[in-house]
């Protein structure tokens, strides 16, 4: 096909660009669910703290959101809105102590812990773009993930992976194992 000047190839956005933006909606998202106020000590959103600081309220992941095709790292169930000592520099807080954290949310978000626990296997190829376009839309509108509905885009469009090129074998002098000759125009 030759290419005239009103054909254009549409160039994507890349994966990553997606993923900081869906990291953001998702964080907004969890922030707005508690009225930007820290769930755990309640302090709220530009209030002075302890150390006469404004506060700025931080979305905590429960589980790392680290983890490959892991859809929960944008399931807005899987944050807490919490203030940067609860999140990072208290005695108890988020990331200091765990066993905190855990019993925290027992005692007063049972149903997140559940969520969590009950869906921390689940696996979801995360470079699907109609996957994503469902999780965007999900955190715009400020939903819960409905993560049959993730499974079932991914099976109905099922990401073409590219096959990997073949590695060739040897090096830039082949055989280093090989008798050298000598060259005899070489004084």
């Amino acid at each position: 096909m030759k290419k005239t000047s009103n054909t254009k190839k549409i160039k994507l956005e890349s994966l990553p660009k997606i993923k900081r933006r869906l990291f953001k909606l998702w964080s907004e998202a969890v922030r707005e669910r508690a009225g930007f106020k820290c769930e755990f000590c309640g302090i709220e959103n530009k209030a002075i703290n302890i150390n006469g600081i404004a506060t700025k309220i931080d979305a905590h992941h429960l589980v790392s959101r680290k983890i490959k095709d892991f859809p929960l790292k944008f399931s807005i169930d899987m944050g807490v809105a919490v203030c940067p000592i609860c999140h990072k520099w208290g005695i108890p807080s988020f990331h200091r102590d765990p066993i905190t954290t855990i019993t925290w949310l027992i005692k007063n978000k049972p149903e997140r812990y559940n969520f969590v626990l009950n869906n921390i296997n689940v696996r979801i190829d995360l470079d699907n773009r109609a996957v994503l376009a469902e999780i965007e839309a999900r955190l715009i509108a400020k939903e819960s993930l409905d993560l049959n509905k993730l499974k079932a885009i991914e099976q109905q469009f099922p990401r073409e992976i590219k096959p990997k090129k073949e590695k060739i074998v040897g090096t830039l002098f082949e055989d280093l194992n090989a008798p050298v000759e000598p060259k005899s125009d070489i004084i």
